[in-house]
């Protein structure tokens, strides 16, 4: 299944994440429904997850590790979950492969794919 990057106006949309607020909260409206991120860095495992809620403060996922290349929330979702495929990667072409301190919000960004209905 080939996704298709969300192109709104020739600008491609990401959530945006800033790391110097690492751990914080932030709302964000995907399609037609308004979700809570927050974002949190395990400093031992030393990578970063994500807590996504659903407008009404229902938690949808807890600690869902942010993986380069790999959707966000694949293996848990249903029809509570934000319509696009949220995918960690970077369009810069610097070879990058995995999602760090230095490159998540700046190279490297959670882009919005156009999921597949099949």
């Amino acid at each position: 299944m080939a996704l298709q990057l969300i192109d709104l106006g020739n600008e491609v949309e990401y959530v945006d994440i800033n790391t110097k607020k690492v751990p914080y909260s932030f709302s964000v409206k995907l399609t037609d429904r308004t979700y809570t991120f927050t974002i949190k860095y395990n400093e031992q495992g030393g990578f970063f997850t994500a807590d996504l809620y659903d407008a009404n403060g229902t938690v949808l996922a807890f600690g869902d590790p942010i993986r380069y290349g790999r959707p966000m929330f694949g293996s848990i979702e249903d029809e509570r979950f934000p319509l696009p495929v949220i995918i960690p990667q970077s369009l810069s072409g610097d070879g990058i492969s995995e999602v760090t301190e230095d490159n998540l919000g700046t190279k490297v960004r959670l882009y919005l794919h156009e999921r597949q209905v099949e």
